[in-house]
């Protein structure tokens, strides 16, 4: 039966398999030489080489700032369910998440109170998503 989780190679924490960075110890788990496999991590990854075999960065990928990717891991969910729980009403939930066009509905629709009866919803169900949904769920 396959396994949902692989040991981090830096704290050995178990993390999923498809994880991109350790939510234990912070380090980026997919980021590998090219050229040895050896994972990149703390400042060999900022000085921009292997420190195995010392080969420069520019043969191994670099993510993109800018890809959805790396844009979902900054926002937290507890944020996410405060907002929708608070602010909900005025879809502040929404606009955090990069929903704008759902958040300006929200916001004209604010005086109804459907949206703040949504949005207290909506903060139960994404507080009660691990982390890993609340990401490929919500912030997808």
């Amino acid at each position: 039966m396959p396994t949902d989780t692989t040991p981090c190679p830096f704290c050995e924490a178990e993390i999923g398999v498809k994880a991109k960075k350790c939510r234990y110890c912070g380090e980026w788990v997919a980021r590998r030489c090219l050229s040895c496999n050896t994972p990149i991590k703390g400042e060999w990854a900022a000085r921009g080489y292997c420190h195995e075999c010392q080969v420069r960065r520019s043969s191994m990928p670099v993510p993109d700032p800018a890809s959805k990717a790396l844009r979902r891991g900054d926002k937290s969910k507890a944020i996410g369910v405060i907002l929708a729980l608070v602010l909900g009403g005025i879809g502040a939930h929404k606009f955090y998440t990069g929903r704008t066009g759902k958040g300006i509905l929200y916001l004209l629709f604010w005086w109804t109170g459907i949206p703040s009866l949504l949005g207290i919803v909506e903060g139960v169900y994404w507080a009660t998503l691990s982390d890993e949904d609340f990401d490929r769920r919500v912030l997808t």
